[in-house]
């Protein structure tokens, strides 16, 4: 069993509301967003994030704005956010390569939301909702969370 431990984020992101980006829902579904845990549809309702190192996701409206406050738009239209104070998750280490279920990912051999995790990734979830969980490259883990305990 992986023992989760704490962390808080401590870099920020831009984002914009993905029906800004692509207009026309209809056809959202039918395009796929490359992010570092696999290709997954566009959701209409989700906001596109990109993160310090250009990575990006996709995520709902409500748990961005409970993870960041929006300090300012920038000149694009993009929205700086920064995290909250407490935008605490509890994470453990992959050990062996895995496929995690959460809210995003891909439709892999039918089951949908699926992130792929390699061997010294992060798991990462919410303390509230432990079905929200994601994955966390180790580069990306190392650069923009704090270890804060157990």
């Amino acid at each position: 069993m992986n023992e989760w431990l704490r962390a808080k984020k401590t870099k920020g992101l831009k984002a914009k509301p993905m029906v800004s980006l692509m207009v026309d829902k209809s056809v959202m579904s039918k395009f796929l967003l490359d992010t570092l845990e696999g290709r997954e549809p566009l959701g209409p309702g989700a906001v596109f994030c990109i993160g310090e190192a250009g990575d990006a996701w996709q995520q709902n409206p409500g748990s961005l704005l409970k993870k960041y406050d929006v300090t300012n738009i920038d000149v694009d239209g993009w929205m700086v956010c920064n995290p909250k104070p407490d935008n605490e998750v509890q994470f453990y280490e992959s050990q062996v390569e895995q496929l995690i279920t959460g809210h995003w990912g891909e439709t892999i051999d039918g089951v949908p939301n699926q992130q792929r995790c390699g061997v010294g990734d992060f798991v990462l979830r919410n303390i509230v909702d432990n079905t929200d969980q994601w994955v966390v490259q180790r580069r990306l883990f190392l650069n923009t969370y704090q270890v804060i305990g157990h």
